[in-house]
C-alpha cells in the first residue's frame, strides 16, 4: 500500500494553495487527523471539503476513507485493518445527525447480528452454563461491562457464577478453575492479551470455555469449545465501544432468555425472592434493577 505521507511530501512543492494548507496540516497533525470525518478536516485545515477531496485524489487515494486507511498504516505501521482506526469524529455536530446516525447504526448492527446467530451454539452455551458447578465471567473494559450484565442476570436465576473485575485477578482465578466450572470470556477483538491468558488457562483445568467475540478469526474464537459471535461492526481501535457492546448485551439477553425457558418455574421463582429481597428493605438497598 502506497504511503499517504511520501505521496503529500512529493507532490507538496506543485499543490495549489489551497490543496497545500491541507497538506501542512496532515503533516503536522497525522494521527489526530485519522479521527476526524472530512467535514472537521476541512473545518480545521481552513478549505473546502471539495479541496480536501482534490487533494485525495492528487495523492493516488480514491477519496478520503482510502487517503485515511494509507495514513493510517504510516502511523500505526500494521497491516492488520481490524486495529486501524474506525474513527469519524466531528465538532459542533448536528444533534439530529448524532441521534439518526446511532439510531441507524443500530438497526444494521441488529439486522446483520440476527443473520449471524447459530442457534445450535446459542444452546449449547446454555446447556453448559446450566450444568456447570459454577459459572465464571471474564471481561475487561467495555467487554467487562457485557461480562457484569450476565453475572447480574445469572444471579437474578439462582445460577452460580463469579466475576472479578480486575485483570490480574480474572487470570488468577482462570488458573484455579476446578472439574465442572465452565469460562465464559468476553473480548469483542478476541484478541485482549488478558482474557488469552484467561482461556488458555481454563483450558488447562479442563473448564469448557465459551466465547463472544467479534466474527472476524481471532485468537479466543479459535479456542473456544463455544463461540458466539457478533458482527465486526468496529474496528478495535475507536473512541469506544459502542454498536459492538450493543450486539453483545444482545447475545446475552438471548442467553438469558433461553436459561430462564429451560426451567421456567425455578427461573421465576428466584426472580420473585430476588425481586422482594432487594424492594422490601429485607436484606436489601431497595433500589431499582
Amino acid at each position: 500500500m502506497e504511503s499517504a505521507l511520501f505521496a503529500i511530501r512529493e507532490f507538496f512543492p506543485r499543490f495549489p494553495a489551497a490543496e497545500k494548507k491541507v497538506a501542512e496540516y496532515i503533516l503536522g497533525e497525522s494521527k489526530n487527523v485519522l479521527h476526524y470525518n472530512i467535514t472537521e478536516l476541512a473545518r480545521r485545515s481552513g478549505v473546502s471539503q471539495a479541496a480536501i477531496v482534490r487533494f485525495c485524489r492528487r495523492i493516488g487515494a480514491e477519496g478520503f476513507a482510502d487517503f485515511k486507511l494509507r495514513l493510517s498504516h504510516d502511523v500505526f505501521r500494521t497491516s492488520d485493518e481490524r486495529f486501524l482506526p474506525d474513527l469519524e469524529l466531528e465538532s459542533d455536530m448536528d444533534p439530529v445527525q448524532v441521534v439518526k446516525g446511532i439510531i441507524g447504526g443500530i438497526g444494521r448492527s441488529v439486522a446483520r447480528l440476527e443473520t449471524l446467530i447459530d442457534i445450535s451454539l446459542i444452546n449449547r452455551a446454555v446447556d453448559l452454563i446450566r450444568s456447570a458447578r459454577i459459572n465464571h465471567i471474564f471481561g475487561i473494559g467495555a467487554s467487562g461491562l457485557v461480562a457484569q450484565d450476565l453475572v447480574q442476570k445469572l444471579i437474578r436465576i439462582g445460577i452460580p457464577c463469579a466475576c472479578i473485575q480486575d485483570a490480574d485477578l480474572q487470570i488468577t482465578a482462570a488458573c484455579n478453575l476446578q472439574k465442572g466450572d465452565v469460562a465464559f470470556v468476553v473480548s469483542y477483538s478476541g484478541e485482549t492479551p488478558a482474557m488469552i491468558t484467561v482461556s488458555q488457562w481454563a483450558r488447562k483445568k479442563g473448564a469448557p470455555v465459551i466465547t463472544l467475540t467479534m466474527e472476524n478469526e481471532n485468537t479466543l474464537r479459535a479456542s473456544a469449545d463455544v463461540a458466539l459471535l457478533v458482527p465486526s461492526v468496529e474496528r478495535v481501535y475507536r473512541s469506544g465501544a459502542t454498536l459492538s457492546r450493543l450486539t453483545q448485551l444482545a447475545v446475552v439477553d438471548m442467553v438469558y432468555s433461553l436459561l430462564i425457558s429451560k426451567d421456567l418455574t425455578a427461573a421465576i421463582t428466584a426472580m420473585e425472592e430476588t425481586l422482594a429481597a432487594t424492594h422490601t428493605g429485607t436484606g436489601g438497598a431497595g433500589g431499582e434493577g
